[in-house]
């Protein structure tokens, strides 16, 4: 039972929504560019691999551009705008109690610039104070030589926090972005490769060094050694001096932060919280100013967010039942998320809400991480509910009104039942599940229970074996029949919102979406196209990939605007070559 329409989009001017928004972009701008800075600066130490000689040369190409007068205010622009709003954001941030991917990328994060201003601070500050050349040789003689039992490790670590938090940050923009699973393979590879080729060069570059020095101060390229007490070394004492106070100074800010964030928490529990109200009848109570997302986190309630509470999906979003009427109209990215999936007026996205009155809600996407609520499990009906991929199964019987034609109703219903059958225990067997049966067509799902990837194939299988059943039972029948049975079977994968149990007495498993609607009109094409099945080419592909070679043709759906490619299976032969199962006769 939803809310009433009215109170949900009243007016609001959306300026709060749209700062939101602009800031968001601009972290991530930010964030983006000095990702792009690392690789080429990790890229460049990978040419260490074969000498520091190299590894300059390189730089041409890949550091020099950014020390260029455009360049540096591009990437320490980039830098301090991603620092102080990364700084905001752990101010504004109501609690830490975070998913262990967002904790890891948050503490990185925090940790970057302690470990950076020692090493990038010190080299800025001789360069623009001194004039002073510092090149790789300089840089791994003062690492690998000079300062080993530091310099080593922090340079390691280094590399690794920059590099992680980047990637995180970057996946977590990218994995909404349709076409991003299909690349996760070559994503991952890259990501392995670049720090790893870095590493190896920074390395070997290093042994190189120490082997030279080793040799003797003759054997070091100009500018690498800095004799004790000379100009040079006094100008690296003092610039390193510089970069220790910057660090201490982040240091003292960062501890300033944590500190108001407590006396900000603790005023917030003291004198103004806000009650939310979740299935179960759960109620928790929470400072004023913090989201739902960041509520149910808080107090241990299974929510899912696969943007982590950025709003760039839509798996947070949760039904309004109660005090809706007193939040502000949706705007910006929130606005504009729900007018693409058409959710009605009383859905909001749980991380874009701060209610500032009493609120009562129901989670509509099922969290994997299925966490526990202090004091108990989450009551099972909200947890049953969950979004994910599956492969829907539709299929009808053809012309089952002429088997009524001179029979009596149970002569009828026994024939009728015996096909009902036979399709669900092979959907069962096959690992699905029945979810409706409406007279003669019969709705299932797979994919449901598990893991996604099987899903088509599974429903494939299932198709094979009721056509296998449906030929054995013309045989038994064939006593009984005028003519032999036939189907029609409709396939096709996409999401879906199901579930274990529906609420209110009703049986059966909940399965919602389009995924199923397009998999029964699928089946009505079976007679224009005259085929026993027709599946669509995501189903197909996702069962047996790309390298098969399949003949599709565009469909277009009763209710879609774009035709959908489709492959018609005349003959069960042709299923058992897509499962690559032996061809019977």
């Amino acid at each position: 039972m939803g809310a009433p329409r009215q109170g949900f989009r009243g007016e609001s001017d959306g300026r709060p929504a749209a700062s939101r928004a602009f800031l968001r972009r601009l972290r991530l701008w930010t964030g983006l560019v000095l990702f792009l800075y690392a690789t080429m600066h990790l890229l460049n130490q990978a040419f260490g691999i074969r000498s520091v000689e190299a590894m300059d040369m390189a730089s041409l190409v890949l550091f020099d551009p950014w020390q260029s007068a455009p360049g540096r205010v591009l990437l320490y622009g980039s830098m301090s705008i991603h620092a102080a709003l990364g700084l905001r954001a752990l101010y504004r941030r109501r609690h830490l109690r975070l998913p262990p991917v967002d904790a890891v990328q948050l503490i990185l994060g925090l940790a970057i610039p302690a470990v950076l201003f020692a090493h990038a601070g010190s080299i800025a500050y001789l360069k623009s104070v001194y004039d002073a050349r510092v090149g790789f040789d300089k840089i791994i003689y003062a690492l690998w030589v000079a300062n080993p039992q530091i310099g080593l490790p922090r340079q390691l670590l280094l590399i690794l926090a920059v590099w992680i938090h980047g990637c995180l940050g970057v996946r977590a923009w990218l994995r909404t972005k349709q076409w991003y699973a299909r690349h996760v393979p070559v994503l991952m590879s890259l990501a392995t490769l670049v720090p790893v080729l870095a590493i190896l060069g920074f390395v070997n570059a290093g042994l190189d060094m120490r082997e030279l020095a080793s040799l003797g101060i003759d054997y070091l390229s100009p500018g690498a050694y800095e004799a004790p007490g000379s100009a040079a070394a006094n100008a690296t004492a003092q610039a390193n001096a510089i970069a220790d106070r910057i660090t201490l100074g982040y240091l003292a800010l960062l501890g300033g932060i944590l500190v108001l964030r407590l006396a900000r928490d603790w005023h917030s529990s003291r004198f103004s919280s806000v009650k939310i109200t979740y299935p179960g009848p759960r109620t928790v109570s929470v400072p004023v100013g913090f989201s739902v997302l960041e509520a149910s986190r808080w107090c241990g309630i299974p929510h899912a967010s696969v943007c982590g509470g950025r709003g760039r999906c839509s798996t947070c979003r949760v039904e309004i039942v109660a005090g809706g009427e007193a939040l502000p109209a949706a705007a910006g990215d929130e606005e504009r998320l729900l007018r693409r999936i058409g959710a009605p007026p009383s859905i909001r996205l749980a991380c874009q809400i701060r209610p500032k009155h009493d609120l009562a809600v129901v989670p509509l996407v099922h969290s994997a991480t299925a966490a526990q609520a202090k004091g108990g499990a989450f009551p099972q009906v909200a947890s049953a509910r969950r979004e994910t991929e599956v492969a829907a199964l539709f299929v009808d019987l053809r012309q089952s009104t002429r088997l009524a034609d001179d029979r009596l109703p149970y002569d009828t219903f026994f024939i009728v039942e015996r096909y009902i059958k036979a399709v669900s225990t092979a959907v069962r067997e096959s690992g699905g599940h029945v979810t409706n049966i409406a007279g003669d067509g019969v709705m299932s799902v797979f994919g449901a229970d598990g893991p996604t990837h099987d899903a088509a194939r599974d429903a494939f299988r299932a198709a094979l074996r009721l056509w296998e059943g449906i030929d054995a039972l013309n045989e038994d029948l064939q006593q009984e029949l005028n003519e032999p049975l036939r189907v029609g079977i409709g396939l096709h994968v996409g999401v879906a919102v199901v579930g274990t149990e529906w609420t209110g007495g009703l049986e059966g498993m909940p399965f919602l979406g389009d995924t199923g609607n397009v998999a029964a009109r699928l089946e009505a094409q079976t007679k224009r196209l005259e085929a026993t099945m027709v599946a669509s080419r995501e189903a197909i592909l996702m069962a047996a990939g790309p390298e098969q070679v399949f003949d599709f043709a565009p469909v277009l759906l009763a209710g879609k605007q774009e035709p959908i490619e489709v492959a018609c299976f005349r003959e069960s032969e042709e299923l058992r070559l897509l499962l690559g199962a032996p061809v019977a006769g």
